[in-house]
C-alpha cells in the first residue's frame, strides 16, 4: 500500500479509530493485522518472509537469552545474520554476483533467477538483525512474546523505507497503554501533511526532469544533464524524507514515536556532517553494527580509513545491487576519509565566509556522488559526468527550475520550516481540522485517477 494512495488516506484514520476504541491486549493485535494488510496491498506471498524472519528471530533470541554456553549463543546469533542475510542476498544479490562472475570470467556460478524485489526487505532485515545483536550483546531481554516480535518486525508505518529502529525503543510503546494524546496527534497531522506536499509536489515534479535527462544521457546536453542533477539532489530528498515524514507522522497518530531520519542534511559543511543528518536510522545502524564492530577509530589512522571504505561499500551495496552503487558508497568512504587526513571538522565554522564555502563545496560533492545513485551503470555516470564536464551540446531545459527549488529547500531548513508548521497546528486544534479538510481535498484530487510513482527508497 503506498503511502501516496486514496487508500492509505481511509487506511490510517481507521485503524488510529479502532486502535484507541479497544482495549491494550487487543489493539497489538489490531496493529499486527492492520501492518500484514498493509503489506499484503502490494503482495500476499511475500508476507510469508515477514513471518519467515519473525519465526527466526524471536526463536535465536530465545535460545540466545536461554543460555550460558557462548559456543551455542554464538551458533544462534550466526543462524540469525545468516538467515536474514541468506534471503536478503537471494532476491537482492544473486544476479548481480551472477552477471559480475559472467562479465568478469565468462561463466556464471548459477543462473539468472530474475526474482521479483520482496518490498522493504532491506530495512526490515537490519531491524530484525539488530533485535537478535543487541540480545547477544546483553542490551536488552529476548521477548517472550511472539507477538512483539512480530508487530516490531512489521509495523506497518515504517515497515517498507524505515527509519529503522531498535528494539527496545519500539517494542515498549507498542506495549504501553495510553489515551488518545491530541498534542501528538495533531503533530502526528501535520507532519503527514508536510511530508505527502514534498512527495507529490516537489519530488514528483522533479521526477520528469530526471527521468528524461537520465533515459538518454548521450541526447542530452551538459546544461541539461546538470540540471537534472540539482533535480534528482532534490527529488531524492524530497521523496525519502516525505516518506519518514509520513511514516513517523502516521506512528504519531497512533501515539507512537519514532527517532527522527532526517535532521537538515542540506545544511552540512562535510560529508561525515550529511551523514549524521541523512538517513540517520541507516547511517547509526552501520556505525553501531559495521563500523565500530570492524574496529571503529580505536586502532589508528589506517585501521580506521579501512573501516570507514568497508563500511561505506558495504553501505553502498546495500542500497542496491549493482556496481554504480558500490561506487557511489566507496566515494562517500574515500571523501570521509580524506576529511579526517586534512582534519577537516564535522562540525559547521562560525564565520559566515568559511561555513559558505564548505557548504557549497559539501553540497556539490553529494550531488556528483549522486550521479552514481541515479545512473543505470557506472558506464552512464562517467557519460553524465563527461558531458557535464565539457559542456557538451544536445538537448537541453532550464536549469532555473531545480536551481530556484533548491534555494527556496534551503531558506525552508534554515529557518525551520517544518518545525514551525507543526508548531502552529500544535497549538491550534481548529487549524487541524481546516488542515485535515484542506489536505483531504487537495490529496484526493492529486490522487485520482493517476498512477502515482513510488518511493524511490521502495526499491531498496
Amino acid at each position: 500500500m503506498l503511502f501516496n494512495s486514496l487508500i492509505y488516506l481511509i487506511f490510517l484514520p481507521l485503524v488510529a479509530s479502532l486502535y484507541f476504541i479497544l482495549p491494550l491486549y487487543r489493539r497489538r493485535y489490531l496493529l499486527l493485522v492492520a501492518s500484514y494488510v498493509f503489506y499484503g496491498w502490494w503482495s500476499i506471498p511475500f508476507c510469508g518472509l515477514l513471518i519467515l524472519s519473525t519465526t527466526l528471530d524471536y526463536t535465536v533470541a530465545r535460545v540466545i537469552d536461554s543460555s550460558e554456553n557462548d559456543r551455542r549463543r554464538r551458533l544462534a546469533l550466526l543462524a540469525s545474520i545468516f538467515g536474514n542475510l541468506g534471503v536478503l542476498s537471494l532476491f537482492k544479490y544473486a544476479d548481480f554476483f551472477s552477471n559480475s562472475s559472467f562479465a568478469l570470467f565468462g561463466a556464471r556460478p548459477w543462473p539468472e533467477l530474475n526474482l521479483i524485489l520482496p518490498l522493504g526487505i532491506s530495512f526490515y532485515t537490519f531491524q530484525t538483525m539488530s533485535y537478535t545483536i543487541d540480545v547477544y550483546r546483553g542490551h536488552m531481554r529476548a521477548r517472550k512474546s511472539i507477538l512483539d516480535v512480530a508487530l516490531y518486525v512489521s509495523f506497518f508505518p515504517q515497515l517498507v523505507a524505515g527509519p529503522i529502529i531498535r528494539a527496545d525503543t519500539l517494542i515498549p510503546q507498542l506495549r504501553r497503554e495510553r489515551p488518545p494524546d491530541w498534542l501528538l496527534i495533531r503533530s502526528g497531522i501535520a507532519l503527514i501533511a508536510w511530508g505527502m506536499a514534498k512527495k507529490v509536489f516537489i519530488a514528483d515534479a522533479m521526477g520528469p526532469i530526471v527521468n528524461e535527462a537520465y533515459a538518454d544521457p548521450s541526447a542530452m546536453s551538459g546544461l541539461a544533464l546538470l540540471s537534472a542533477t540539482y533535480a534528482f539532489a532534490i527529488q531524492i530528498y524530497c521523496d525519502f524524507s516525505g516518506y519518514s515524514d509520513i511514516a513517523i507522522g502516521s506512528a504519531l497518530v497512533l501515539g507512537i514515536q519514532l527517532p527522527p531520519n532526517f535532521r537538515q542534511p542540506y545544511l552540512s559543511c562535510s560529508i561525515r556532517e550529511f551523514w549524521r543528518r541523512w538517513h540517520i536510522s541507516l547511517s547509526t545502524w552501520l556505525r553501531d553494527y559495521l563500523y565500530i564492530p570492524l574496529g571503529g577509530s580505536r586502532r589508528g589512522p589506517s585501521r580506521t580509513q579501512a573501516n570507514l571504505m568497508i563500511t561505506m561499500l558495504l553501505g553502498g551495496l546495500w542500497h542496491g545491487a549493482g556496481w554504480n552503487w558500490v561506487v557511489w558508497g566507496g566515494l562517500q568512504g574515500a571523501l570521509m576519509s580524506l576529511e579526517r587526513v586534512l582534519s577537516i571538522s564535522e562540525e559547521p565554522p562560525s564565520e559566515r565566509y568559511r561555513f559558505a564555502i564548505r557548504w557549497f563545496i559539501t553540497f556539490h560533492l553529494v550531488c556528483f556522488s549522486w550521479i552514481f545513485f541515479r545512473s543505470a551503470n557506472v558506464d552512464q555516470a562517467f557519460e553524465v559526468i563527461q558531458r557535464i564536464a565539457t559542456f557538451s551540446p544536445g538537448l537541453t531545459f532550464s536549469i532555473w527550475q531545480p536551481v530556484f527549488i533548491i534555494a527556496l529547500l534551503i531558506a525552508v531548513e534554515i529557518n525551520s520550516g517544518r518545525d514551525r508548521f507543526m508548531s502552529f497546528f500544535q497549538r491550534s486544534p481548529k487549524a487541524t481540522f481546516w488542515l485535515v479538510l484542506l489536505a483531504s481535498t487537495v490529496f484526493v484530487m492529486a490522487f485520482r485517477g493517476v498512477s502515482n510513482p513510488e518511493f524511490i527508497y521502495f526499491q531498496f
